[in-house]
C-alpha cells in the first residue's frame, strides 16, 4: 500500500493530491500536444478544470451530507480530501463547453479550436485521471471495499487487507485495486487503438471511453463500503454511473449517424 504522504526533498506531500496532480498535467500535456500547445486551447481547458474541480467538490459534499451537515467549516478544506469524479467530469465538460461559447461572443474573430476536437482531446483524461484517483484512495483509505470474513475464501487480487477512512484495517475487497485494473485495461483499449490507425481520436472515442469507464465504475460500486446516500438499492455513485454511461452512449452513437450521414 502505497503510504498516506510522499516526501520530494524537504516537502511533504499527501500522495492522493501529488498523483491527482500529475494524472491532470499529464492529460493536459497530451491534449495540449493535439493543438500544438496553442494558447486558446490552454486557456479553454484551465476553464473546464475550474469548474470540474468546483462541481466535484459540490457533488462530493452532497453525497457526503450527513458528515458534512454537522462539519460545513470543512465544505471547502480541500486539504481534508474529497472530490466526485463525476462531478468534477459533468464540471469539466459544461465548463469546457461554456468557455467555449463565451469566447465566441466576446471574440468573434478568433479561430477557435472546434468544441468536438476539444473533447477528443481529453479521452486520455479519462483513464489518467482515474488510475491516478484510484491509486491515491490506496493511499488515502477512500472508495474502501466491504469487509469480508476471511481472505482464505477469494483469490489474492480479490481480496487485501486495507484500512477505511478512519484507520479501521480489516480484510476488504480490494476496490481500488478493481478500479485500477479498470481505468487500465481502458488505457490500454486507447493505446491499441492509437497503434491500429494513424487518425487521431474523434468526438465519439471520447463518449465510447466515458461509457466504459462509467460501466466499469458502477460495477465496483457493488463491492464498496466507503458512505453515502442510498437510492433505491443503490448507492448515489452507482445511480451518477448510470446516468453517465446511458448519456455517453447516447452521445457515442449520436455522433457515430451523424457522422455516417455527413458521409
Amino acid at each position: 500500500m502505497p503510504s498516506l504522504y510522499t516526501q520530494i526533498g524537504p516537502w511533504t506531500v499527501q500522495t492522493f493530491t501529488l498523483v491527482t496532480a500529475v494524472g491532470i498535467i499529464a492529460s493536459a500535456y497530451i491534449g495540449l500536444r493535439r493543438f500544438h500547445f496553442d494558447e486558446r486551447a490552454a486557456n479553454l481547458y484551465l476553464m473546464a478544470l475550474l469548474v470540474g474541480l468546483v462541481l466535484a467538490r459540490l457533488l462530493h459534499v452532497l453525497l457526503n451530507w450527513d458528515y458534512f451537515g454537522d462539519h460545513q467549516t470543512e465544505i471547502w478544506n480541500l486539504s481534508a480530501g474529497g472530490l466526485d469524479w463525476h462531478g468534477g467530469l459533468l464540471g469539466g465538460v459544461f465548463g469546457l463547453a461554456l468557455a467555449h461559447r463565451m469566447m465566441q461572443i466576446l471574440r468573434p474573430a478568433a479561430a477557435l479550436p472546434p468544441l468536438p476536437h476539444l473533447l477528443a482531446g481529453l479521452v486520455w483524461a479519462l483513464p489518467l485521471i482515474g488510475l491516478s484517483g484510484w491509486y491515491g484512495c490506496m493511499a488515502a483509505g477512500c472508495g474502501y471495499g466491504k469487509e469480508v470474513w476471511t481472505l482464505a475464501d477469494f483469490p489474492s487480487w480479490v481480496v487485501w487487507e486495507s484500512a477505511d477512512v478512519f484507520g479501521i484495517v480489516a480484510p476488504r475487497y480490494s476496490t481500488q485495486r478493481f478500479g485500477l485494473i479498470v481505468c487500465g485495461l481502458v488505457g490500454l483499449a486507447l493505446l491499441l487503438r492509437s497503434r491500429r490507425t494513424v487518425a487521431p481520436a474523434d468526438e465519439r472515442v471520447f463518449w465510447f471511453t466515458l461509457a466504459l469507464l462509467s460501466a466499469g465504475m458502477f460495477v465496483i460500486g457493488f463491492f464498496r463500503a466507503d458512505h453515502t446516500l442510498i437510492f433505491a438499492g443503490l448507492r448515489g455513485d452507482q445511480v451518477l454511473d448510470l446516468l453517465l454511461a446511458g448519456w455517453a452512449g447516447v452521445l457515442a452513437f449520436r455522433s457515430r449517424y451523424n457522422s455516417a450521414s455527413v458521409q
